[in-house]
């Protein structure tokens, strides 16, 4: 049986089809963590890191990894429940960051530790102010102006505005920096 041109065109187009659709469902199969109606996949949990040291990484009190600074690491296959996630520095028991995650179906879940503490600092007082924390000088702001002190370390913060013409305190506070968070101060 003789078959012409056409037909072994059309024959070898079908094979051609058959073979990448084989390949497309093996790599649908292959995904790692679907969300699906039908529960098939895992929960996994992606850490992200923003924080400029290495941290050791622990969830529900058992020390997973360490991570680096602008680095990600996932958590497989992570059981539908609550999870607590803690970030310290690395060798200590110092608390970065930690977070709560509540795994309710299999599906990405994401944690990201940020830079270490800001404070973000308002002048809503009328005239220009020095500002000063822990009795170092940080800057100038004028009426109606916010800026940030980066990278405050932990522990507790003495703020103080003095008026820029005179040097006289109009206003001070103090603010416990004891989580990975930014903290605000506005002077009125």
């Amino acid at each position: 049986m003789m078959r012409s041109k056409q037909e072994l065109k059309k024959a070898c187009s079908s094979i051609g089809i058959f073979i990448l659709t084989g390949i497309l469902v093996m790599t649908l199969i292959r995904c790692k963590s679907p969300t699906s109606p039908n529960g098939q996949g895992e929960a996994d949990i992606i850490v992200y890191s923003k924080y400029e040291e290495t941290l050791d990484i622990y969830m529900d009190g058992n020390f997973l990894f360490s991570i680096g600074y602008k680095s990600s690491i996932e958590i497989d296959n992570v059981s539908l429940e609550e999870h607590e996630l803690e970030a310290k520095k690395t060798n200590t028991d110092i608390v970065i960051d930690k977070e709560t995650i509540t795994v309710e179906e299999k599906a990405d879940y994401s944690w990201t530790i940020d830079d270490p503490p800001d404070i973000n600092v308002t002048n809503n007082f009328g005239k220009t102010l020095k500002i000063y924390m822990d009795s170092e000088y940080q800057f100038d702001l004028v009426d109606e102006e916010n800026r940030w002190i980066i990278d405050v370390p932990y522990g507790e913060r003495f703020l103080k505005a003095t008026r820029a013409s005179d040097g006289k305190e109009v206003a001070s506070t103090t603010i416990h920096v004891d989580e990975n968070k930014d903290y605000y101060w506005t002077i009125e």
